[in-house]
């Protein structure tokens, strides 16, 4: 198989739709600034209650965390799997007959400014190529010395069909010079998504880094990659906007 065949097999898996390796649901609310550490308190608190209505053979609750640095201090950011629609539309008319769930809700919402909910698909393939996991099968140390960080890197695409296929390919080219160059272990790439519904065209990493100044490092060594800066070049020319947040993991298996 030509290299050329074989890139293109490659992506056209990585744009799959939900009805194959599912969806993930990124919901992000604005609380208000003189309750956010009640509700991330009370958030801690029912932990259980979100996991035992979210958590299925065919549904999963991954992280929730708390913006440390970049845009609004005051959201918070939550990210769930499902197999497909038709399982999340069962999930959540569950939860809302989950007395201990309602017990939070009742106690949180009165914090909420607003609520934004966007579904998104994993670009699996770029993950695979590098034997990297995908974010089901991600599993962060169970402990760690400093005080771990997440990243989210979101990318804005202009419009068009073939953006995002774009994006990946360059994505995917570069990726393994970067990871490869860094031998820092500061940071792992627990997934890379693209939207399937909200915001078109947008995709985001996420990353784990040791801690926000471990990040750095990491960061700092991957400049020397110098098919990644190519990649990052051309994405350039596909991108309207470039933003990351750092964020503190606050509940779920991505600590």
């Amino acid at each position: 198989m030509s290299r050329g065949l074989g890139m293109a097999r490659m992506f056209g898996r990585a744009m799959s739709t939900a009805k194959g390796p599912g969806f993930f649901e990124l919901r992000q609310y604005d609380i208000k600034p003189d309750q956010i550490k009640f509700y991330l308190s009370e958030t801690a608190k029912h932990e259980s209650d979100r996991a035992n209505a979210f958590n299925s053979p065919a549904s999963r609750f991954l992280g929730f965390w708390s913006t440390e640095i970049g845009g609004n201090l005051n959201r918070v950011h939550h990210l769930y799997h499902y197999s497909d629609y038709d399982t999340r539309d069962k999930i959540r008319a569950a939860a809302a007959a989950n007395e201990g769930w309602n017990a939070y809700l009742a106690k949180v919402k009165p914090a909420m400014v607003s609520q934004q909910s966007s579904a998104f698909i994993e670009a699996s393939s770029v993950l695979s190529a590098c034997s990297l996991p995908n974010a089901l099968d991600f599993k962060p140390p169970s402990e760690s010395p400093l005080k771990v960080a997440y990243e989210m890197r979101v990318y804005q695409l202009q419009l068009g069909y073939n953006r995002v296929p774009d994006f990946l390919k360059l994505y995917g080219k570069g990726l393994p010079d970067k990871l490869h160059v860094d031998q820092t272990g500061a940071s792992q790439l627990v997934t890379l998504l693209y939207s399937d519904s909200g915001p078109m065209n947008k995709v985001i990493e996420i990353w784990r880094h040791e801690s926000m100044q471990r990040s750095i490092d990491s960061r700092v060594a991957s400049r020397e990659a110098s098919k990644w800066k190519e990649a990052i070049a051309g994405i350039a020319q596909e991108a309207v906007s470039f933003e990351t947040w750092t964020l503190r993991p606050c509940i779920g298996q991505w600590k």
